[in-house]
């Protein structure tokens, strides 16, 4: 179909004010698929290998980028973001069931470990349950490591976070911590490198604690629960054999 000068020009005012290339191919044509925010850390969607296109034993080529820390290369894509779990309470609940208010200083301690998709697809794949271990790093630990520090900083496979809070507890409340920690989720691939190297990739997912920003720590406060109040209200056992 032939366009007249004033419909082209029509044309490219309307994919340009769209930020679009007249020549542009439909949005999914090269990009990677949407992300699935929903999906927990201990549940990543299996890893995948292929071969020269062409599905492959996820082990075999595993075992080949293990062999040594050059045998591949790391590439981050698009889908990787950084987000914030849900809140989760650590350490005990204080609960006053005295007549007055109580000051307490607490200390917060919390860890968090990697996870990736190639453990959770395939067990007895690496000594230990992820790519990386403080103890025990693997080749394809040092590999993803060199793919995404150079764009993202440090990486960080595991992060324990250690504070301090003040908190002052009124009568017939319960005080609680809670924290969301930051965590950074990388999807990329695998690619065997070398000129007489076997066309591998192996597609993974790595969840891992976030170098930065830090984690959200919450002091909360609030009423005690009916067990709670039960529990103030209920005689010393001492007191109660005496009877």
């Amino acid at each position: 179909m032939k366009l007249s000068p004033r419909t082209a020009t029509a044309v490219l005012a309307a994919c340009a004010a769209l930020g679009l290339s007249p020549a542009a191919q439909p949005a999914g044509a090269d990009a990677p698929p949407p992300v699935d925010k929903t999906i927990p850390k201990t549940a990543l969607p299996a890893a995948a290998a292929s071969l020269d296109e062409k599905d492959a034993d996820l082990g075999e080529a595993v075992a080949y980028c293990q062999h040594s820390p050059d045998a591949c290369t790391f590439t981050a894509d698009r889908r990787t973001y950084s987000y914030y779990e849900k809140a989760r309470t650590v350490g005990e609940a204080y609960v006053n069931c005295t007549r007055g208010t109580l000051e307490r200083e607490r200390s917060v301690t919390f860890r968090d470990d990697a996870f990736d998709s190639v453990n959770q697809a395939q067990d007895g794949l690496f000594p230990h349950r992820t790519l990386a271990h403080p103890k025990a790093t693997s080749a394809m630990a040092e590999q993803f490591e060199r793919g995404v520090e150079s764009s993202s900083g440090k990486w960080t496979w595991t992060r324990t976070e250690k504070s301090t809070v003040e908190v002052d507890i009124k009568p017939g409340q319960a005080s609680w911590v809670e924290v969301q920690p930051a965590r950074k989720r990388v999807y990329g691939s695998f690619r065997a490198t070398g000129p007489d190297a076997p066309p591998f990739q192996i597609d993974v997912i790595v969840d891992s604690p976030a170098a930065a920003p830090s984690s959200r720590v919450y002091q909360r406060t609030g009423p005690m629960s009916s067990a709670e109040k039960q529990r103030c209200m209920a005689d010393r056992r001492a007191a109660a054999a005496r009877h």
